[in-house]
Formats: C-alpha cells, sequence, structure tokens
C-alpha cells in the first residue's frame, strides 16, 4: 500500500469526540475543542435561559439513543450550557472592570476529562447563584444614576421612586439565590422593570431607572411614560445586551478553554483577521453586532470548529497508533493540514508513514521508504510493510463510530524525495513534535 486513509462520517465526530473527552492530554482538549465550537456555532441571540436544568427531559430525549450516542448527546448540552454561562460570566467580569468595582464574579468552567456532563450541570447551576449574588454586590456598589431629566421636575417623589426601582432590581437578583421565587414587586413599574436583561450594563440600567422615574413624575401620563419604559427595555436594552451575550460567547470560547489550544498557531483567513477584535469591543459595549459582523462571526466559528476537528482527528489518531507501536518522527504542514511523520522500531529506518488530516477531517496516511532500495527482498519487505500499515489504519478506524479505512495495497511505496516533490511537503515548514 503507498495510500489510505479513515474517513469519518461529520455527523459521527461529536459521538467520537463526546467518548475521547474521558481520554486525558491532547486527545481531552481536542475532544473538548470540538464540542465547544460546535456549541458556539450553535448558539443564537436570546434572552437569559434556564442552564443545567435538563434533567428527565433530556433524559428522556437520549432514551431511545444508542448509548455511544446518548453519551453525545449529554455532552453537546452540556458544552451548550458552558457556552452560555461562561458568556454571562464574561459580560459581568467586564461590566465590573468597566466600574472599578472588585466582585467575587465565578470563573469560566472548561471541559476537561475530569467533570461529566451530570458535573457540569450542577456546576451551570451554581454559577447562575453566584452571578445573582455577585450582580446584586455590583449593583450595590455603582452610584445611583444622575436622572436625566430637567431639576425642576427633581422632587422627593422621584428621588423615592428612584431608590423603590433599584431596590426592585435588587430582589431580583435575591430571587435567583432563593430556593422558591417571589414576586419581584406588586407595581407596574416593577413588573416592567423585572423584564431587564440581567446582563444589561450599568449606563442601560441607569437609563431604565431613569425612565422608570419619569412614570412616577408624570401621575397623569403614566401610561405613556410606563409604555415608553416597556419599549426603552423591550425594544431597545434588552436586544442589545442580547447581542453582547451572542458576542461574549464567541470571544469566550476562542480566548479561553481547550478550543484556544486547538487553534495554537492556526491563523484565521485573512478577511477575517480583525473579526475577533472587533466582537471583542461589542462585548465591552463599544460597538454594536452588526449583521455584517455577525456573518463574519459565523464564518469564523466555522473555521474554528474545522480547525479543532482537524486538531482533534489528528491527535486521535497519533493516540491509536502509538498504542499499535508507532512514534512521532516529525511533524509537517501538509497543504494547512497538520501532519505527523511515524516510525516504527521494527522498520529499522527504512520506511515511514505520513499521516495527515485534511478539511473535511478525513485522515490521509501513506508509507514512504526513507531508503532507496531494489531488488525482491526490498519488494516484500515494502508490501509487509505496507500490510501492517494498513491493517493499523484499519484497526483504527474500527475504534471511531461509522469510520471506514479505505487503503491501497496494489502500489508499491514512493522513495522519500519523491513522494515530498509529488505531495509539496517537501518545502513545508517541519517542525518536531510538541511534547
Amino acid at each position: 500500500m503507498s495510500s489510505g486513509g479513515i474517513v469519518l462520517a461529520p455527523v459521527a465526530l461529536p459521538v467520537v469526540a463526546a467518548g475521547a473527552v474521558v481520554v486525558v492530554g491532547a486527545v481531552a482538549v481536542g475532544a473538548g475543542a470540538v464540542l465547544l465550537a460546535r456549541a458556539a456555532n450553535a448558539a443564537v441571540e436570546g434572552s437569559v435561559r434556564a442552564l443545567g436544568e435538563h434533567g428527565a427531559r433530556l433524559e428522556a430525549e437520549v432514551a431511545g439513543l444508542e448509548a455511544a450516542a446518548a453519551d453525545a448527546r449529554r455532552w453537546e448540552v452540556a458544552a451548550a450550557d458552558v457556552v452560555a454561562v461562561n458568556a454571562r460570566i464574561r459580560l459581568l467580569r467586564d461590566r465590573a472592570a468597566t466600574a472599578g468595582a472588585t466582585v467575587a464574579v465565578p470563573a469560566p468552567l472548561t471541559l476537561t476529562a475530569g467533570r461529566d456532563p451530570a458535573e457540569l450541570a450542577r456546576w451551570v447551576r451554581q454559577a447562575q447563584v453566584d452571578l445573582a449574588r455577585a450582580q446584586e454586590a455590583l449593583d450595590a456598589r455603582v452610584p445611583a444614576p444622575a436622572l436625566a431629566i430637567g431639576k425642576s421636575t427633581v422632587d422627593t417623589k422621584m428621588a423615592d421612586a428612584l431608590a423603590g426601582h433599584r431596590e426592585a432590581l435588587r430582589r431580583r437578583y435575591a430571587t435567583a439565590v432563593a430556593a422558591a421565587p417571589e414576586p419581584v414587586s406588586p407595581g407596574e413599574v416593577e413588573r416592567v422593570l423585572a423584564l431587564l436583561d440581567p446582563d444589561a450594563t450599568t449606563d442601560e440600567r441607569a437609563a431604565a431607572l431613569t425612565a422608570a422615574a419619569l412614570v412616577a413624575a408624570h401621575p397623569e401620563e403614566k401610561h405613556v411614560y410606563l409604555a415608553a419604559l416597556r419599549r426603552r427595555i423591550t425594544a431597545e436594552i434588552n436586544p442589545r445586551a442580547a447581542r453582547r451575550r451572542l458576542a461574549a460567547s464567541w470571544v469566550q470560547v476562542l480566548e479561553d478553554g481547550p478550543l484556544t489550544e486547538a487553534l495554537a498557531g492556526a491563523q484565521p483567513p485573512p478577511d477575517l483577521a480583525d473579526t475577533a477584535d472587533r466582537l471583542r469591543a461589542v462585548v465591552a459595549g463599544t460597538h454594536d453586532l452588526t449583521a455584517r459582523l455577525r456573518t463574519e462571526a459565523a464564518r469564523l466559528l466555522e473555521w474554528a470548529e474545522e480547525t479543532a476537528q482537524r486538531f482533534f482527528v489528528c491527535e486521535l489518531v497519533k493516540h491509536h497508533l502509538t498504542d499499535l507501536g508507532y512514534r512521532v518522527e516529525d511533524t509537517f504542514d501538509a497543504g494547512g493540514s497538520a501532519g505527523l511523520r511515524l516510525a516504527r522500531a521494527d522498520w529499522s529506518g527504512e520506511h515511514t508513514a505520513d499521516v495527515w488530516v485534511d478539511a473535511h477531517a478525513t485522515v490521509h496516511g501513506r508509507v514512504v521508504r526513507e531508503v532507496a532500495a531494489a531488488g525482491d527482498d526490498a519488494r516484500i519487505t515494502d508490501l509487509e510493510r505496507c500490510d501492517t500499515f494498513a491493517d493499523d489504519l484499519a484497526a483504527v478506524a474500527a475504534l471511531m463510530p461509522e469510520a471506514q479505512a479505505v487503503v491501497d495495497r496494489t502500489a508499491a511505496p514512493e522513495v522519500r524525495a519523491a513522494a515530498d516533490d509529488r505531495s509539496g511537503t517537501a518545502t513545508t515548514d517541519r517542525r518536531r513534535e510538541r511534547r
């Protein structure tokens, strides 16, 4: 065999990744990167949702699935929750930094081999409680907003109303911490304020509270100002907060955790080089998530997921081939794909195997003769080692759900120089394997 490969069905990749999260080292990093990238790609703009509360509903969903598929679904849900709550943590952390306040913001969670989906769900639930407490503490440290209305209308009644509305927002955080929910307020204004997105910025909260105080300042036109308050919250502030949260989910995944490791050294397409920076500006509140930026971000996350898949599959194949007696001699860049140059002790340096992963996460492999030789003995040795590698590729494919090994056992291996010239790897930047 001079060439061969492993074709992995795209729908099977989450199943393979879920099964590999518990493996230590680079394989687990790659598996976590794939799951997080998929979750970030699936993230949509929306309000804060209940996280970590899937329980019986999720178990009913996976009841009819095979064990591997059910486990993959649990990991996908866990990854989506981690992405969502980490986005909220990022927003609160930035908000506290902008306000110059020190509050106990929970640390982001990383998918690792040390946590299963059930433990992740418990962490997510606790993180939401910690977020509510941190938001309450931050609001207590932020001074009351200056009312953006004429001084002639500022009176004790308005000041009292503003204080009451701030207390209503504070009680909403207490509700998130308490075991049983309690009503935010019996008043109409408080019910509208309860709609305010919990990830609204300090300035947005001030704007909402100012609008709420105007209701008390104009009792004759109460319904007009109440409608304006509702519109301000539901049509302006909340959609903007949802867009920031979506941007934060993307930025956090790209900046921290296993996806960052999987992308190390990789460069996005040139037209997406500054997309991450512009997403950070959205998270900071200095820019909005425009339709154009959303499209670019989707492309960036697609590139990140593709790169993570290639990294993961390459590390997984390396892991299995190492168990079969191969060792990594060198690595190379095969047209943007990660490549491994493998050797075996019983090949005595005469042959090596090149393995690389393409953009579709398909594994390619070939046996290459390092030292030119002729004669019957050399041809027999070539065939034996090609058969060995073909059998080993098939064995690795058998360990992956819905994977198939495709090999060519008829052609003799090429000599290294000719093989490199043909594939274009002779001039690539080779680097030693990272330990």
